[in-house]
């Protein structure tokens, strides 16, 4: 099945792309890598991801995802920076006790990523209640926005530094005599 003129397995990559938004994540579940380096498969992705019609196909499935949650870029970016800011207090009160779900604010109750209420029972009464709550994880939320905001752009370009060595053939000659002289 190709789309724009791509093989199924670099559709493949962009589906992928999408839901996991992670070049080399994507090339491993569109490609078999298992035998390949992690910097062979980043290499590879990044080929992959600035292959023209790949990163059209990428834009095209982006655009349709924004369109079918009706939901911006900027919207995202703001609700990760809230999740961000988030305090752990604002599910509290003074006497630290959990709030009524209603008296949590809105953006502290979207952080909740779990909520479980027990019963405690003694002699089929229920004397209380044991309320677990379950929230995000901030460092997951930290390494989504400097993904989407370019904070490990410098990183990666630092990885990918080429060192350039320009050597004669009278110094290659060198090198080959010395090794011969050596075994």
């Amino acid at each position: 099945m190709k789309s724009n003129n791509l093989t199924i397995k670099q559709e493949k990559f962009c589906q992928a792309y999408i839901k996991l938004g992670d070049k080399s994540a994507a090339y491993r579940e569109a490609y078999s890598a298992e035998r390949m380096k992690a910097n062979t498969i980043h290499r590879k992705a990044q080929e992959l991801f600035n292959n023209g019609l790949v990163t059209a196909r990428i834009e095209v499935l982006q655009d349709e995802l924004k369109k079918r949650n009706d939901i911006t870029i900027d919207e995202i970016v703001n609700g990760l920076a809230d999740m961000l800011q988030f305090d752990v207090a604002e599910l509290y009160d003074e006497d630290g006790k959990l709030k009524n779900i209603h008296q949590i604010p809105k953006k502290a109750r979207l952080m909740i990523s779990e909520l479980h209420t027990d019963e405690i029972f003694s002699k089929n009464k229920v004397i209380g209640q044991s309320k677990k709550v379950k929230i995000f994880d901030k460092l997951n939320v930290v390494e989504k926005l400097m993904k989407h905001l370019g904070g490990y752009e410098k990183d990666n370009r630092q990885k990918e530094t080429i060192v350039k060595v320009s050597v004669s053939k009278e110094e290659i000659k060198q090198i080959s005599d010395e090794l011969e002289n050596e075994v």
